[in-house]
């Protein structure tokens, strides 16, 4: 379904990733783990078209190539780190979301999203309210490949666990893919089907492990 083949980032005369090349089906989840400063949140927005290529390689959706700019609905979905960063301080949550798709109450349930957060503002929730809206808004039925940045790092342990569980159930339901990167490597055995570890000295990718989630 989503396919990367022999890309390079640079980031002025520093190539980040050098001939990265990965594969990702229909309801596959892939991890990715790296040392922090190795390129992973530029990775992400490369692959998600937040940001150009600027080096050589090629990004594949369902056997055609994904242009630098989309039109329409971007069936990739990027939802970074600091997902806070993400919304318009201005406008409520409930906007941003309902820009890109109206979820019914039983998924705002099992994404634990309060529909009185959604009458609020960026600047009056949490961060780790603020990443559940910021998830839920990137699940918009019409995506097909989910890139998640630490995506969870923010919440209590007990949220974390029943969000992933969630997230499971719509990559089994639907074949969405993901990528995940994270610095947990428990996490990423437990909820992914392989994961890639890269290190500083060696930019090809190493299968770390390959096991069912």
């Amino acid at each position: 379904m989503f396919e990367v083949r022999d890309l390079t980032i640079a980031q002025g005369e520093r190539a980040l990733w050098q001939g990265l090349s990965l594969a990702v089906k229909a309801g596959e989840r892939l991890g990715i783990s790296a040392p922090s400063g190795h390129g992973k949140t530029t990775l992400g927005r490369v692959l998600a078209g937040w940001q150009p290529v600027r080096g050589n390689g090629e990004i594949r959706l369902d056997g055609q190539s994904v242009p630098e700019r989309v039109k329409g609905y971007n069936p990739i979905q990027l939802v970074p780190q600091h997902p806070e960063l993400t919304f318009n301080p201005y406008r409520t949550t409930g906007q941003a979301l309902w820009d890109v798709w109206r979820p019914d109450d039983a998924m705002l349930t099992r994404f634990m999203v309060k529909p009185a957060w959604l009458g609020r503002k960026p600047g009056q929730l949490s961060g780790g309210e603020l990443a559940r809206i910021a998830l839920l808004r990137a699940l918009d039925p019409r995506t097909r490949l989910l890139i998640a940045d630490e995506v969870t790092a923010q919440l209590d342990p007990q949220i974390q666990r029943q969000l992933w569980r969630e997230l499971m159930v719509e990559c089994e339901q639907r074949g969405l893919g993901m990528v995940i990167f994270s610095h947990q490597q428990a996490l990423l055995r437990q909820i992914c089907h392989r994961v890639l570890r890269f290190s500083e000295v060696q930019p090809e990718p190493m299968v770390l492990t390959e096991s069912a989630a």
